[in-house]
């Protein structure tokens, strides 16, 4: 009894160290005050008890000033992994798996870019730039006792101008799409030639317009024969695969009379407290409440008192690749038609943290090359035919403009001048706006280049001088819509191209399978209350599976191993549901199915690049499903002739393989959350045991690729999903007290603090939080207050 006495005072003495202590060893304190020179008034920073900061001051640069602060208070660590990031310094961190990333980062030159965008950057954007590092700097100098634990024993040193710029210029090039696609297009014609490659190239579709599916347009410009083989891309950051969803319903549509704005950017948010930084910024005359990120001054997606805005990436296509000719008779020439021209040249020394070596770090040397047109991505982890190089050419750095920050949209006052506004904006986005007279559109962002020779989609070889680009498309002229007739817009990273559409704007696009959905969605209501824009962006149903499990049905049924699936299948509501078994079987199914149909064509090496590239082959595998193309379908490896419900068939029993073992023979009582989860981690400690004490914990959850509740996988890492959600919104601009939101982690970053978390259990639920924007409600849910004074 006395042993179990002791045991019991135990248990409650660390429980009780843990709920006293614990949280105050990587606390900050909301409250108090102290002085910033620069700022021209007082500026309070009210927080709400979700620790949400909602900043207010005299004018909007000290507004800047404070998001700055409580930016660092909550987000320091997170800014500094950015800083090393753009700067091509993670190898300094990680160690040898840091170089590729290092490596794409320089070849992009990332810290030249900063220094010339800051060359030309205009009064008003230094000034907003400015007033956050102002911010920022003051909190490391006067705060730097309350850093979070992971740079406490090594503080950060002050933030500049150029690292501010490029942690932008890095975060538009991680938006930036279709250079790996344009490898891939090119092995695919080295591996099977120019009229083969086509025929399974990506699709890309535009379910507005059916008539304007965009196929493979022949390649007639591609080189053959490039022997290309290449590894260079496999963990750069890019969004091959990520996405969004988007939508905007219009005042006849939307319960309270004026426009309700819906927005769910998909990223990969698994490290906590995750991608999005709530906040609220107050000046006496404008307002803005909704998600920030570390590093940018101002708001990604929110509402002002004039408009609301959400975005998806709309995979304007703002990269070609080359095929360049290297000078037989000299290696530091490149040839353009017959004209020499000198390499440029330039080093770059790495560090990268080794163990091995004493010191800790070894020296790692990159020596650049450069054409007229970029950087010869060829030289790193990359292979073609002898005498030939790869170059990329960005159209960000070729067409920077005196304009970086968004105040151009934070400051329109209606939906028209937003959409004037976005064509600032260099990264590759499809904005949907709103203002409070009603009026509603949809519009892209990006600096595209105005192509005249090639498509975008293979590398284009250089034959002579003339250069492949005439400036960007104008911003006037980018994909539209304004107050259209049916009184929503929406994008779901699907072409929204129409047929005649002037422009070689993308060969690259997502699936039509969440925009079917919208379609269907949109068919089914003539009202929408903001219960029901939730309902939509946690909508589970499977486009795609709703076209393709009737053509799996014959085949299933045709033998006793596989009714079962077969039965689970035809009774299956095509919700993509974690406590149902159907979506189990169909993505197994389907995984092993397009490996089938392509495998005995492309090879181990080459099919498992392709389905990789999640985007690229999904509408065309489709195609070749619903079309019964022999030709493609039929297993060249054996002697018969396979149809599609022979490999669909052959797929159930792969389907079975790998899932019984895992779940057993009883296939009614598996379950698709079983399998398909999500883990929320601290960046310092990853992996799944650590996640369930020190974070977010291992969920089951709904959803798939396919669905607007996205929540995808790798094709090689079935089925933990890696993009998802990475905050939803839903603003009603008839409800003048609030936003309803959540994101999958927390307000802060620190790992023992309440709020790094508390909002993941409503992200799960689908459950939404608010994000206050009236003064009353800000007022009444007001916990902390902490003043910053002249």
């Amino acid at each position: 009894m006395k042993i179990m006495k002791v045991l019991l005072f135990l248990v409650l003495g660390v429980g009780l160290a843990a709920t006293l202590i614990l949280p105050r060893i990587d606390a900050y304190d909301p409250e108090g005050e102290l002085n910033i020179t620069g700022l021209s008034a007082p500026v309070r920073i009210l927080r709400d008890g979700n620790g949400i900061p909602y900043v207010y001051a005299e004018n909007f640069h000290d507004v800047i000033v404070g998001q700055g602060f409580v930016t660092a208070q909550d987000r320091m660590f997170q800014m500094e992994m950015l800083r090393s990031l753009s700067q091509g310094r993670l190898a300094e961190l990680v160690g040898e798996r840091g170089l590729t990333m290092d490596t794409m980062v320089h070849l992009i030159n990332v810290p030249a870019q900063a220094r010339r965008q800051l060359e030309i950057l205009s009064s008003e954007d230094r000034d907003i730039l400015n007033a956050y590092l102002l911010g920022l700097n003051a909190y490391l100098a006067q705060r730097s006792d309350e850093l979070s634990l992971p740079l406490r024993a090594d503080p950060p040193s002050p933030w500049t101008l150029e690292d501010i710029i490029g942690v932008q210029i890095f975060s538009s090039w991680g938006s930036t799409v279709n250079w790996r696609q344009e490898l891939l297009t090119q092995s695919l014609v080295d591996h099977l030639g120019v009229e083969r490659a086509a025929q399974i190239s990506q699709i890309t579709l535009n379910a507005d317009d059916p008539a304007g599916t965009r196929k493979a347009s022949g390649y007639s410009y591609l080189e053959s024969q490039l022997g290309l083989s290449y590894q260079l891309d496999e963990t750069m950051p890019g969004a091959d695969s990520v996405g969004s969803n988007c939508w905007v319903t219009g005042s006849s549509l939307s319960a309270g009379g004026r426009p309700i704005v819906s927005s769910d950017p998909h990223l990969d948010s698994r490290r906590l407290p995750g991608f999005w930084y709530p906040i609220g910024l107050i000046t006496p005359d404008w307002r803005a409440v909704g998600g920030s990120v570390a590093g940018g001054a101002g708001i990604g997606i929110g509402r002002t008192n004039h408009i609301a805005w959400g975005i998806t990436n709309g995979y304007g296509d703002m990269v070609d690749l080359y095929v360049e000719t290297e000078d037989p008779s000299s290696p530091d020439h490149y040839l353009e038609g017959q004209n020499r021209l000198p390499f440029q040249r330039r080093e770059v020394s790495l560090k990268v943290r080794d163990n091995s070596v004493e010191g800790g770090f070894r020296d790692h040397t990159l020596s650049i090359r450069e054409t007229r047109r970029g950087p010869v991505i060829s030289d790193h982890g990359m292979s073609v035919a002898s005498g030939k190089l790869i170059s990329l050419r960005w159209a960000v750095p070729e067409l920077y403009t005196d304009v970086l920050t968004t105040r151009h949209l934070l400051q329109a006052q209606s939906a028209a001048e937003a959409m004037v506004a976005i064509g600032h904006i260099a990264t590759p986005l499809t904005f949907v706006v709103a203002d409070y007279a009603g009026n509603i559109g949809r519009t892209g962002a990006g600096f595209i280049p105005l192509r005249v020779t090639g498509d975008g989609a293979a590398p284009v070889p250089v034959r002579d001088g003339n250069d492949s680009w005439a400036g960007r498309i104008p911003p006037a002229e980018m994909p539209q819509e304004f107050n259209p007739e049916r009184d929503w817009v929406a994008s779901a990273n699907h072409r929204i191209l129409e047929q005649d559409y002037p422009y070689e704007y993308s060969t690259f696009f997502a699936h039509s399978w969440r925009y079917r959905r919208i379609l269907e969605a949109m068919a089914e209501r003539s009202s929408w209350s903001t219960a029901d824009h939730w309902d939509l962006s946690l909508d589970s149903k499977n486009t795609l599976a709703q076209q393709l499990v009737p053509l799996m049905l014959p085949a299933l049924q045709s033998e006793p191993e596989t009714k079962e699936a077969a039965k689970i299948l035809a009774q299956w509501n095509f919700m993509d549901d974690k406590a149902q078994a159907a979506p189990l079987i169909f993505q197994s199914i389907l995984r092993h199915y397009a490996r089938a149909v392509m495998e005995d064509e492309l090879g181990v090496e080459l099919v498992d690049k392709y389905l990789k590239d999640y985007y690229y082959w999904h509408e065309r595998i489709v195609e070749l499903t619903l079309s019964g193309d022999t030709d493609w379908i039929d297993d060249q490896r054996t002697d018969a002739v396979e149809t599609r419900e022979d490999l669909f068939l052959r797929a159930a029993h792969d389907m079975l393989a790998e899932l019984v073992p895992e779940h057993g023979k009883a296939l009614a009582e598996w379950r698709w959350g079983d399998a398909h989860t999500i883990t929320f981690s601290h960046p310092l400690i990853p992996g799944e045991l650590a996640a369930e004490w020190l974070g977010g914990g291992t969920h089951g959850i709904d959803g798939s690729g396919e669905t607007l509740n996205r929540a995808a996988y790798s094709y090689h890492e079935p089925y933990a999903t890696t993009f998802h959600d990475s905050m939803r919104l839903v603003m009603d601009l008839s409800d003048p007290d609030k936003i309803e939101a959540h994101i999958p982690g927390g307000v802060s970053e620190r790992l023992f603090d309440s709020h790094m978390t508390n909002d993941v259990e409503n992200w799960l639920s689908g459950t939404p939080n608010y994000w206050w924007f009236s003064d009353a409600a800000i007022s009444e849910h007001a916990v902390s207050e902490l003043l910053l004074k002249p």
